[in-house]
């Protein structure tokens, strides 16, 4: 989920080192899937790539923008509201990861109706309902090929076409051309969470949140603690409490829980060198991660990477966002000012703290 799809995948496969990737072809190929495959109005090669970009990728051939997308699975449900969005802008010759991290209730014009708005958090849905109701009149749309997210599998065709939407919506709200994109199920946490052994955190307030309609039940005390990876996955996504409202949690709380558990997950991860079951923690992550880069691309990423894994390579990008119902608003020139700070190739702007 979130930050976690870029750091399970680099973490995960450099815990077994060069030869364990080349040994795992196969399950890495599991994790691919094509987007050129997405029923949209208008294919990816005909969306143009915004200039700033253009400029940038001249210079810098190197550096290349990843969009990650958190999905929700609570029993047999898959939701299609994103609860986790995050962009990460890999620059491998500095051996570092910028991660911004957008608020899923986000004001951003709605693709299917010009003139409105809508949450970004249900762009992905919008592109899957589209592809689904295309597929329906025609189809021929479908290739038949089917992908697992966790428990399910879907038509590769409805979770590319998800994916492409999202994605066009960054690309256009940041100003950028965003080269590959991971959809993660928040299953993966809990199981990464628990292969390692729980991860430490220090919960800043109690939770207490029940919903009987699909599982939900969250039960934190403060303080310093070893979370499992269910507890672990319950601080990070903790929004509603059965106190009521003073004791919610925002979706800046949020976004900032979620760094604190992947920064514990990666430090724990990186630190961890039982080789026996670093194959289990490679099938939790192709069981629940997609993505359309390659399987070369992404063995290129780990080697670029190798060695210098650790909490100076991620810097996180604040997002001056503000809340005013029913959106979260950014102000032109803090957006503009977010993205600079975003897009440079410059280090560090706010260092992700490991304690």
């Amino acid at each position: 989920m979130f930050r976690t799809i870029l750091w399970i995948t680099l973490g995960v496969i450099l815990l077994g080192g060069v030869y364990f990737i080349f040994s795992a072809d196969q399950k890495l190929d599991e994790m691919v899937i094509d987007t050129e495959s997405a029923i949209i109005k208008k294919s990816p090669a005909e969306v143009s790539k915004p200039e700033a970009f253009i400029a940038e990728a001249e210079e810098e051939p190197e550096n290349f923008y990843v969009l990650m997308i958190g999905l929700d699975q609570r029993g047999n449900d898959l939701m299609l509201n994103t609860d986790s969005l995050i962009v990460a802008h890999i620059i491998p010759q500095e051996h570092l990861v910028k991660l911004i991290s957008i608020p899923r209730d986000q004001k951003v014009p709605d693709p299917e109706s010009p003139g409105n708005f809508k949450k970004i958090n249900a762009i992905f849905a919008e592109g899957y309902n589209h592809a689904l109701r295309e597929a329906k009149k025609d189809p021929s749309l479908l290739s038949g090929k089917k992908v697992s997210i966790g428990k399910k599998r879907i038509s590769e065709e409805y979770i590319s076409s998800g994916m492409v939407a999202l994605r066009e919506t960054f690309e256009d709200f940041l100003s950028i051309s965003i080269e590959n994109t991971f959809l993660v199920n928040f299953e993966t946490v809990v199981g990464l969470v628990d292969e390692v052994g729980g991860i430490e955190i220090n919960v800043d307030r109690s939770m207490q949140y029940t919903a009987e309609f699909d599982g939900t039940h969250i039960d934190l005390q403060r303080g310093l603690q070893i979370l499992d990876g269910r507890n672990a996955l319950n601080y990070a996504r903790h929004r509603l409490d059965d106190r009521g409202v003073n004791f919610e949690s925002s979706d800046f709380d949020r976004g900032r829980r979620q760094q604190e558990v992947i920064t514990a997950l990666v430090k724990k991860m990186t630190s961890w060198g039982n080789l026996t079951k670093t194959l289990n923690l490679l099938d939790i992550v192709t069981t629940n991660v997609k993505t359309d880069m390659s399987r070369g691309k992404m063995i290129s990423l780990v080697k670029d990477f190798y060695g210098d894994l650790n909490s100076d390579s991620v810097i996180s990008v604040p997002y001056p966002g503000y809340w005013k119902s029913p959106y979260v608003h950014i102000d032109e020139d803090d957006l503009r000012e977010t993205i600079e700070q975003f897009t440079s190739i410059e280090k560090p702007i706010v260092p992700l703290a490991v304690d």
